[in-house]
């Protein structure tokens, strides 16, 4: 028997027909290993020892096929037709205790391998048994299936475990986002809206906490999913690998065990997460907005005001300055005024100067006429032997033929104001930079130059007037 193994396919079981041999060294009839070639669909492997060769190499046994012609006049055992080393017989080797047979059938109904007497017994003549051969075909193929269903399931979870995560980085930077919102609405107010603050910062913090968390548990449930799968992936693997009774021993249960039914990706709660954010971000947006309104409130109401006079000195020739220094109308050109006008434009400068902290003053405006008032630095004055009027830079708005605007030194730009305010008080944040006009009576803003460059300098307050009646007051 020893020479007629060695002699005989290990596919066919039967003597080498044209024998050849592969990478691995093991011989088959060029047929058997072809037609078992043909069909795979992954790498080649040994029927016999199962290494992956690189490519379908044959190579002809001359040395063998000589051997075979010399066996073929030996008087050897009949050989048996045999089964490929995959489809082996789960009787092979075993041998049924209670009749001493070979084990050469698969009881289905039972899930147990028996022998020819067991099958015709009362015990299984009504079952469904089949030859071993033709359940381990059967159970091959829902072994193939199922293992290509658990594969295809891992993919989908590994699948949705990437976009899980990626939504949740896209959540941590909406989260971000809204702490840059948050922190930014209330730096300007932190000293007063602190606690505020500290709130929705917390609440913020906690939606992030819970996307942390939701993250964690959606990437461990994933895993711990993922390796359940593997698991049962290498289970069928190991299983499909066995010898055919060890094989068949407990396949049903190995199928229903790697059930890819079984194998379902969790609950993710990034949605609702998602959700939250959303309805935070609304919220925050409408909070920003009363914010702003506060924070004008704040700008109106904390600058101190000041005793804000006019100082006749800087006064235009047209300008007439009252006794009293709180009122200033536009006069007849024919009128005489001193020559120390400050430039051509009808202006004059208030006191005292500014040069640090907060400060405000109200001016009653004229509803006609040409106006403007705000805040100047420079050289604030001329003297009567220079012709060269001073240069100033100015932050101001006015009214000119019933059209705002925001003026500078450099431009002017439109606002549009539906009504014209009887009371505008201008503030002024020195060290800040900005300078702020708003409606006294309705305490709105008006205009803010939010980055006014002093460099250290005094600014005073500037006013003007031009045309025909128009004059305006500053209110104590």
């Amino acid at each position: 028997m020893g020479l007629l193994a060695e002699a005989s396919c290990p596919v066919c079981r039967e003597l080498f027909r044209d024998p050849v041999s592969i990478h691995c060294g093991h011989h088959f009839c060029r047929g058997c290993i072809t037609r078992r070639w043909e069909w795979a669909t992954g790498p080649f492997r040994c029927p016999r020892c199962h290494q992956t060769a690189p490519e379908r190499t044959l190579r002809p046994s001359p040395e063998l096929a000589r051997l075979l012609e010399i066996t073929k006049g030996l008087d050897l055992e009949a050989v048996e037709p045999g089964v490929t080393a995959e489809e082996e017989e789960p009787g092979e080797g075993e041998w049924c205790g209670k009749h001493g047979e070979p084990v050469g059938f698969f009881c289905r109904d039972d899930g147990v391998g028996v022998c020819a007497v067991c099958r015709e017994s009362r015990a299984h003549r009504s079952h469904a048994v089949l030859p071993a051969t033709e359940a381990v075909r059967e159970y091959q193929g829902r072994v193939q299936a199922r293992l290509q269903g658990l594969t295809d399931a891992r993919d989908r979870l590994l699948a949705l475990r990437d976009a899980e995560m990626r939504r949740n980085c896209e959540c941590l930077e909406k989260t971000e986002a809204e702490r840059r919102r948050v922190a930014s609405a209330f730096e300007g107010l932190r000293v007063l809206l602190e606690d505020a603050a500290r709130l929705l910062l917390a609440r913020l913090g906690a939606l992030e906490r819970d996307m942390e968390r939701a993250q964690e548990d959606a990437a461990t449930a994933l895993t711990t999913e993922i390796s359940r799968v593997d698991a049962a992936i290498r289970e069928l693997q190991d299983t499909r690998g066995q010898p055919a009774g060890a094989f068949l021993r407990d396949i049903e249960g190995t199928l229903s065990r790697c059930d890819e039914g079984h194998f379902q990706p969790p609950t993710s709660l990034l949605a609702e997460l998602e959700d939250k954010i959303g309805r935070f971000g609304e919220k925050n947006a409408a909070l920003e907005e009363t914010l702003r309104s506060f924070q004008d409130v704040l700008m109106f109401e904390l600058p101190e005001k000041i005793p804000v006079t006019l100082d006749p000195s800087t006064a235009h020739p047209q300008l007439a300055v009252s006794p009293d220094g709180r009122s200033v109308r536009w006069e007849d050109p024919r009128a005489t005024r001193p020559a120390r006008a400050l430039d051509t434009d009808p202006c004059v400068l208030g006191r005292p100067g500014v040069t640090s902290g907060t400060s405000c003053w109200e001016v009653e405006v004229p509803p006609q006429g040409s106006w403007a008032l705000g805040v100047a630095k420079g050289a604030m004055r001329r003297s009567d032997e220079s012709p060269v009027p001073p240069s100033i830079d100015l932050w101001s708005m006015g009214l000119c033929h019933g059209q705002f605007w925001a003026l500078t030194s450099l431009e002017r730009v439109p606002l549009h104001q539906l009504d014209v305010p009887r009371r505008v008080r201008v503030s002024l944040d020195y060290d800040k930079g900005h300078v702020a006009f708003f409606d006294a009576d309705k305490r709105s803003l008006i205009f803010t130059f939010p980055a006014a460059s002093f460099g250290g300098e005094r600014v005073q307050p500037w006013f003007l007037v031009w045309g025909e009646g128009s004059q305006i007051t500053l209110r104590p």
